[in-house]
């Protein structure tokens, strides 16, 4: 008992003291220590962020609260006023990395203000999970999207890809009538279309900005009807009634109907100055990218004219996934 007690009056002596010199010697007592677990590699956490730059770190400013200065060499998510920025680093009490990792002169991809980044007013670089990479000769090199610790190297081409278009999947469903068209909006700034055409409906992918349709290259491209044209003739059972059929086609594309589509087409792929057909080796990149199913669960045709009817009305589903 009286052991017990002892203890516990020499611990209340001890910590006394502690505080007593705290007060003598100026030490701070701070209750913001960091304490967070790692949320992932850098393609996992950077979307978290709201800024994401490739930047030369230009100086350092060290002292209670220490940063560096960023020379912003190109945004990648987000968006900046200026060329030059501050970021906040560790202290050894804020989750943030120490600025001497990141010597000056060297040249990174960082996500900023992450969780974990406690930015306060301005910016800061969280160390909860991998917030940066490293980049030498046009390759970045970190953890980008395995284990923690586990060292990845990609060439910087293929890290803007991944970040701006990340893996997606999605499911919707629709209706519209005769003249009406259908839009929405999936995966990375994405919108899928249903534009309207003579007797029916043309699919159609756009990106923001550009007047591309995206899925123009969905095979096949030549002498019969491509699965992204919808009319009113292909639900015939006759289909020759109809004498503007394209190709002269016996039948209409199968349901459901699947498409590809990807943003290089009309850049990388059959841009403005392409001089020759599309490879088989540039069909399989756009398939890579994205590839749609849209499902006609139920349509009513209305009165023809040369045998050709239009589509009063169809009901679809469509399932679109992709990205890098």
């Amino acid at each position: 008992m009286y052991i017990y007690r002892d203890r516990i009056v020499r611990n209340k002596a001890i910590i006394f003291v502690f505080m007593i010199m705290a007060l003598v010697f100026g030490l701070e007592i701070r209750a913001d220590a960091c304490s967070c677990a790692w949320e992932g590699p850098f393609l996992t956490v950077a979307p978290k962020a709201p800024l994401v730059v490739r930047g030369k770190i230009l100086r350092h400013h060290p002292g209670p609260n220490p940063a560096m200065d960023v020379l912003v060499l190109e945004t990648l998510t987000g968006g900046v006023l200026d060329s030059g920025l501050r970021v906040q680093v560790g202290d050894g009490m804020h989750c943030r990395p120490m600025m001497t990792d990141f010597p000056p002169g060297t040249e990174w991809i960082l996500a900023l203000n992450g969780p974990g980044a406690k930015p306060g007013n301005g910016l800061a670089l969280s160390h909860c999970g991998e917030y940066w990479l490293s980049v030498v000769d046009s390759m970045v090199a970190g953890s980008i999207d395995g284990k923690q610790g586990e060292m990845k190297r990609m060439t910087l081409a293929d890290l803007r890809n991944r970040l701006r278009y990340p893996a997606f999947s999605q499911t919707f469903h629709g209706r519209v009538q005769s003249g009406e068209r259908f839009q929405q909006a999936f995966g990375p700034g994405l919108t899928f279309i249903l534009e309207p055409v003579p007797n029916g409906w043309e699919i159609v992918i756009k990106e923001p900005g550009r007047e591309e349709n995206l899925t123009r290259l969905t095979p096949p491209l030549h002498f019969v009807p491509n699965p992204r044209e919808i009319e009113g003739w292909q639900f015939l059972d006759d289909p020759s009634r109809c004498s503007s059929r394209p190709y002269a086609a016996e039948s209409g594309p199968a349901n459901p109907r699947r498409f590809i589509f990807s943003p290089e087409v009309g850049r990388q792929i059959q841009g403005p100055d392409a001089g020759r057909a599309v490879t088989p080796e540039e069909i399989e990149m756009i398939r890579r990218f994205g590839r749609g199913t849209l499902t006609i669960e139920d349509f009513a045709l209305g009165p023809e004219k040369d045998g050709c009817p239009g589509i009063l009305r169809m009901e679809f589903s469509m399932q679109v996934e992709g990205g890098y």
